[in-house]
């Protein structure tokens, strides 16, 4: 009797025990664990001041470069220069989208569009001739023989703003539909290239122009040798573009083909229907125009876009894709041979 009440004492002891250890342990795991979400705020605390910090200064650089703007003697280099660090302000917040709440994003987006709108008033105040270049008839010589009145404005005007802007912007197409535009290296090399209103256009250009800026195409081709800069597409619709460039930017563009050689990720906003491929046009001496150009063949982004409506990063965005191996045009003699045929284009002098 006495040997089974001291044994069950001990079982009782046993499991008493027992009880005291497992609550021992859970104590100590939930002690852990309050640490790790301790240290996992303190983490994202930290990150999101140190974004605030780099936002707000980044932010600050832009106001003050563009407050001093209209003193300086190179402003389209500023308001390029600005324009490139808000791309990569952009990035930066689409990159950090993951520790940030909607609210913050939110913030951050609306002093991105301001500083942009910030930049364009400036730009409109400042050099109202040569936004986009697209409209600059009395800044531009136009090579058309349709108004001879503008072409003489334009010669006036451009002996009192100097031959600097003159050599700035090069070339400009406007209103054009049903040619076929091509330009070669002796006129472009290191120009601005700008065209708008084209419709059912081939724009051929050879060489290594500065920068490309196109608006309002509609079922147009262009093909084109390495640019040095940039390029600027806004407002067109079911176009092809075989591109090089450091940076390239499209927004409000739809249904559009891209063919890209770019060091940094293409920007687009407001776009939709964007489908891209690596760039694979060539023409004789093209290995020297890109050498001139400066760009690097070793970096090329095109399979990667920043699309400036699409914050997710855990989905892709909707409006751009990659052209598959049987939609990709890989002979574009070829292609651009029956594309002339079938809109019937004509060569015009240039």
């Amino acid at each position: 009797m006495e040997e089974l009440i001291d044994g069950g004492a001990l079982n009782g002891k046993e499991k008493i025990t027992e009880l005291l250890n497992r609550r021992h342990k859970e104590r100590e795991l939930h002690i852990q664990a309050a640490k790790l979400e301790r240290q996992k705020d303190a983490e994202g605390t930290e990150a999101l001041q140190y974004f605030e910090l780099s936002f707000e200064e980044k932010v600050k650089q832009i106001r003050n470069t563009l407050d001093g703007v209209a003193a300086s003697d190179q402003k389209a280099q500023v308001f390029a220069d600005c324009q490139n660090e808000i791309y990569d302000l952009q990035r930066y917040l689409s990159s950090s989208t993951f520790f940030l709440n909607e609210y913050r994003i939110k913030v951050c987006q609306n002093t991105i569009n301001e500083l942009g709108k910030l930049l364009d008033t400036l730009r409109n105040e400042l050099l109202p001739k040569k936004k986009f270049g697209f409209k600059s008839k009395k800044i531009v010589k136009m090579i058309s023989d349709k108004d001879a009145k503008d072409r003489e404005d334009g010669g006036q005007t451009a002996e009192k703003t100097g031959a600097s802007a003159e050599n700035h912007i090069k070339w400009t197409f406007s209103e054009r539909a049903g040619e076929i535009i091509e330009l070669r290296p002796a006129a472009v090399n290191d120009q601005t290239i700008t065209a708008s209103k084209l419709k059912n256009c081939l724009v051929r250009i050879e060489g290594h122009p500065g920068s490309l800026q196109f608006a309002q195409l509609d079922n147009c081709v262009v093909v084109c040798g390495p640019t040095a800069r940039s390029i600027f597409l806004d407002d067109c619709t079911g176009c092809k573009f075989v591109v090089a460039c450091q940076q390239l930017r499209c927004h409000r563009s739809r249904d559009c083909d891209m063919y890209l050689n770019v060091t940094s990720r293409a920007i687009i906003e407001d776009c939709s229907g964007i489908r891209v491929a690596a760039y694979n046009y060539r023409y004789e001496n093209i290995e020297e125009d890109f050498r001139q150009s400066g760009l690097d063949l070793s970096c090329n982004n095109w399979h990667t876009l920043d699309d400036f409506n699409w914050l997710s990063t855990d989905k892709p965005s909707p409006n751009w894709s990659l052209l598959e191996g049987e939609q990709t045009i890989a002979d574009w003699d070829s292609y651009l041979q029956r594309f002339q045929q079938q809109h019937s284009l004509t060569s015009v002098n240039h």
